[in-house]
């Protein structure tokens, strides 16, 4: 037994939109109290070469920006060879990596008072692992830690929808959610911040870890513990 195809476009739409959501608020965080983003490697990459241009730049600045570009795309490695899979399939151990994600961003949210260091490229590893969980469905680009594509995505495909083009509409609305979802994600990370003394990360985390646990049972429920089942 698995979900019908409709059902299952309303599943990874609504996970895609969760990891969006977490994503946003995991990233506030960092870019908040620390000025580094995790999920995302244009604004880094930039600082990087700045960095590295001035006259009197910081090495530790710099030294932290490659970690983090490095560590982005190691997380992106590992998910291509454990996931191995080009495009979403819910047989792919995605519960069990979610929950390693989760357990990473909490390791990360405890270290960032005592070693700076080593939080930053451990959360954006967990960033890449989860970017990299899925790339296509059903023709969408799956995108969950940075919004650029996501915003590009929607505006073609409404562009191409006004122009008289068959798109079908569940791709626009799909595109739409998860943008509006980055940012509530975004305000909600801010917010936790805001009320727990800068501890947010620490909330977000077990979110990660519960979700992941909740799809691992759903998995076994369903499927019946197939052989292709985590």
């Amino acid at each position: 037994m698995s979900p019908t195809p409709i059902k299952r476009e309303y599943l990874v739409g609504a996970g895609a939109c969760v990891l969006c959501f977490l994503s946003g608020a995991i990233n506030v965080h960092f870019v908040r109290l620390f000025s580094f983003a995790v999920g995302y490697l244009a604004g880094d990459l930039l600082k990087l070469f700045i960095e590295v241009s001035r006259a009197e730049h910081d090495p530790w600045s710099a030294l932290i920006l490659f970690a983090i570009i490095a560590a982005f795309i190691g997380g992106a490695i590992v998910a291509g060879r454990v996931i191995h899979h080009p495009r979403f399939d819910v047989e792919r151990p995605y519960g069990r990596a979610l929950m390693i994600i989760g357990g990473l961003f909490f390791i990360a949210a405890c270290l960032e008072r005592t070693a700076l260091s080593l939080a930053l490229p451990l959360a954006a590893f967990a960033s890449g692992l989860q970017n990299a969980l899925a790339t296509k469905f059903r023709g969408v680009i799956l995108r969950t830690t940075h919004i650029t594509g996501i915003v590009t995505d929607f505006g073609q495909a409404l562009g191409m929808r006004l122009a008289g083009h068959r798109i079908e509409p569940w791709k626009i609305w799909l595109y739409f959610f998860l943008f509006a979802s980055f940012f509530g994600g975004v305000g909600t990370g801010l917010a936790f911040d805001l009320v727990s003394g800068d501890r947010g990360a620490h909330i977000v985390a077990p979110f990660y870890v519960a979700l992941g646990g909740a799809l691992f049972l759903f998995k076994r429920k369903i499927y019946h513990r197939s052989p292709h089942a985590e």
